[in-house]
């Protein structure tokens, strides 16, 4: 199959584009400009009326579909790799419910953590952003959890999935929230299954080579954070 990633340095798309390095995808870029409002185009609207990326088109079909979590759910059926099978039952119940709490809660909260103002206004953001940092804290401790009742080194388990792509990005996202107070590295490290997980993706070829592209510091992935010269 080959694909067209839809994209834009350092936003979501950039776990798509993990995880199609991963799996040594064909494909190929189509930049979203959005700081000169690409992404309101009539265009890209077309093919996604939120605006918003990644989107991901495969080419042989003209099949298209947004959404960080519906894209990789599409990408692990169409090559077979980074999901338990269907035959798997404890552990296909376990990828999907991850995979929704990803997309549901954790990315939801890390976007209301980066865009606060967004979703309560100015006035309110002060006071909202310390709750959302909170609500952060308490996912990774319940990450953590289930890594170590589970044995690791990864969230599933011994096998990689797409949910470790996917939490490495909304990890990323809450260490780089640009101005508004976010999360540090102390908040990951007293976390030592979780911290030793992202290391271990940090250091995948695929992740290298995706940070590689996008131009985007790697540094600021986990336990380091800089800020990031592009926005979520």
């Amino acid at each position: 199959m080959t694909y067209i990633l839809y994209s834009y340095p350092d936003c979501a798309s950039i776990v798509v584009r993990m995880v199609l390095e991963e799996l040594g995808a064909d494909y190929r870029d189509e930049i979203v400009d959005m700081s000169a409002d690409a992404h309101r185009s009539e265009e890209f609207l077309h093919l996604n009326p939120r605006g918003r990326v990644p989107v991901l088109a495969e080419t042989e079909t003209g099949a298209t579909l947004a959404e960080t979590g519906a894209i990789l759910a599409f990408l692990a059926e169409q090559s077979g790799r980074l999901a338990p099978a269907l035959t798997d039952a404890p552990r296909r119940a376990a990828y999907l419910q991850w995979l929704y709490f990803l997309s549901n809660t954790l990315h939801a909260d890390a976007q209301l953590q980066y865009y606060t103002a967004r979703y309560v206004g100015d006035a309110l953001a002060e006071e909202a952003r310390p709750v959302v940092q909170d609500r952060m804290r308490t996912h990774y401790t319940m990450i953590e959890a289930f890594i170590t009742e589970h044995g690791g080194p990864w969230l599933l388990g011994e096998a990689l999935s797409m949910c470790d792509f996917y939490l490495g990005g909304c990890v990323r996202w809450s260490l780089i929230a640009p101005r508004h107070a976010p999360l540090s590295g102390e908040d990951i490290a007293r976390h030592p299954n979780l911290s030793s997980l992202l290391e271990r993706l940090e250091a995948r070829g695929s992740v290298q080579r995706a940070f590689d592209v996008e131009e985007t510091p790697s540094s600021a992935y986990f336990r380091a954070p800089v800020r990031s010269r592009h926005t979520q």
